[in-house]
């Protein structure tokens, strides 16, 4: 099992503003649990991982991405890297994406959209959408 998933785990539940007992009850399990998550201690199923991204908001593969890595990204970068829903109705509208100050286009989405999916199945996450 990947051992960056706990302290990824716990890097977003901080990034984000949430303490353990707050970010257990919205997943939907215990403190404890959740601490030996983030400890490396006990690792957590399919399911599990599931439930955690889904309260994020993040694409499960985010949690099997080396922290080194993670570090490299802007919070921006991040955030539409391991974004859940990546139809291109979804990008246009919550993102304002330009490339050199000129809208990109839904051929270079399309693009976009292949290399992420890559990059995601490289990392274990989503192999869907």
């Amino acid at each position: 099992m990947n051992k960056n998933i706990g302290e990824n785990i716990k890097k977003l539940r901080e990034e984000k503003g949430y303490g353990l007992v707050q970010a257990a009850e919205g997943i939907g399990i215990s403190r404890g649990y959740l601490s030996k998550l983030e400890k490396g201690t006990q690792y957590p199923s399919v399911k599990t991982i599931d439930k955690i991204a889904e309260f994020f908001s993040v694409d499960r593969s985010y949690f099997f991405t080396d922290l080194d890595n993670l570090d490299l990204f802007s919070d921006a970068e991040k955030e539409i890297t391991f974004e859940r829903d990546l139809s291109i109705e979804k990008l246009r509208e919550k993102y304002n994406l330009t490339l050199g100050g000129k809208e990109v286009s839904d051929d270079e989405i399309k693009v976009m959209l292949e290399v992420l999916k890559a990059y995601r199945e490289s990392k274990g996450g989503s192999r869907s959408d």
